[in-house]
């Protein structure tokens, strides 16, 4: 496909998906991309640090958090951006990783797992068939796409996916991330797009939905996680030729819960070392360094403060990340990420 018709490609699946959600009442917001640290994303050693600032600020890699407390302040059914996200990415010109990259991300009220799987779809579909409808395709990927629009991706959990790969010789552990070669598998296994569901607590984002909720509140280890083998209410959508592109979760609705997720997540120990690092001289104890980190997840976190907010006790939320260079490039079929 020439590049004039990629970069008509590009606008026509943004437009498409700006349709969409105007149809269905999410409203378009924008976000500051400096942030003091809710914007990182389970890795913050992926960050860029501005350590230059007053105060130590990161480009952000995700606008999820200031985006669930628009969607929970303003009473909004949903919103969505489409920002620039930013990595610090060690393996960025392998063909599947970009240091700054387009990411298109939704947040919903009274949106479960099962809605946010089907919502995901929907977006696919609807990109597809913009492909589909484009000049300059090529027909023996057009024929693919045709194949992946004619029925939906299966859904399926991270545990039974894990048990079928070991099953025919991979060797890989309960807990463990899948890598992209583990991702291509996953797809020619099931012959096309998979969404995977219910990965390991341990490996995932401080607010995603603890499946167990008999355990809600209680401080636990990496290692205990894996042992109970907990789980969180999440789906990554993997495509063909690029694996993981959405990655989405029903958000954690508990206050108690999201402390202590997020206090003992190896995210927040990043974050703390890095205040160490940078700012370290200005703190006179280690309590002082981390109150110094939690500051900036303090205005999140009241959001679900039941003394201040009883009514927020239990109000479902999902959303998702697209990143859509990964989502082009599966739509193109090519062996390379497309620069978004």
């Amino acid at each position: 496909m020439e590049k004039k018709n990629v970069i008509e490609l590009k606008e026509n699946v943004v437009g498409a998906i700006r349709k969409e959600m105007k149809s269905s009442g999410a409203t378009e917001s924008y976000y500051n991309k400096i942030t003091g640290g809710t914007g990182a994303c389970e890795s913050v050693n992926t960050a860029f640090v501005l350590a230059d600032m007053p105060d130590i600020a990161f480009l952000s890699q995700t606008d999820q958090l200031q985006m669930e407390s628009e969607v929970l302040e303003h009473n909004l059914p949903a919103v969505w951006t489409l920002g620039r996200s930013y990595r610090r990415e060690p393996r960025a010109g392998d063909g599947r990783h970009l240091s700054e990259f387009a990411l298109m991300e939704y947040e919903a009220k009274d949106m479960n797992l099962e809605g946010l799987t089907k919502y995901q779809q929907k977006l696919l579909d609807i990109s597809m068939k913009v492909a589909i409808e484009s000049p300059g395709m090529d027909v023996e990927h057009k024929k693919r796409l045709k194949k992946y629009l004619s029925k939906p991706a299966p859904v399926i959990s991270y545990t039974d996916i894990l048990e079928k790969l070991n099953e025919g010789g991979v060797s890989i552990n309960w807990g463990d991330d899948f890598s992209s070669t583990i991702e291509e598998m996953v797809c020619l296994i099931y012959d096309g797009p998979v969404q995977v569901t219910h990965y390991p607590e341990s490996i995932k984002f401080f607010n995603m939905y603890r499946t167990d909720r008999e355990s809600l509140a209680q401080g636990i280890s990496i290692d205990q996680c894996n042992e109970h083998r907990w789980t969180v209410d999440c789906v990554d959508f993997l495509l063909p030729f690029a694996g993981e592109s959405f990655g989405a979760s029903r958000r954690e609705e508990d206050y108690k819960t999201l402390v202590t997720k997020l206090v003992e997540s190896t995210m927040f120990e990043q974050m703390v070392d890095i205040r160490k690092k940078y700012e370290g001289h200005k703190y006179n104890d280690e309590e002082s360094l981390h109150n110094a980190a939690l500051e900036p997840f303090k205005c999140y976190l009241e959001l679900f403060n039941p003394e201040k907010h009883p009514d927020r006790t239990s109000v479902t939320r999902s959303g998702f990340g697209l990143g859509m260079g990964r989502l082009v490039q599966f739509l193109l079929g090519r062996t390379e990420i497309v620069v978004f």
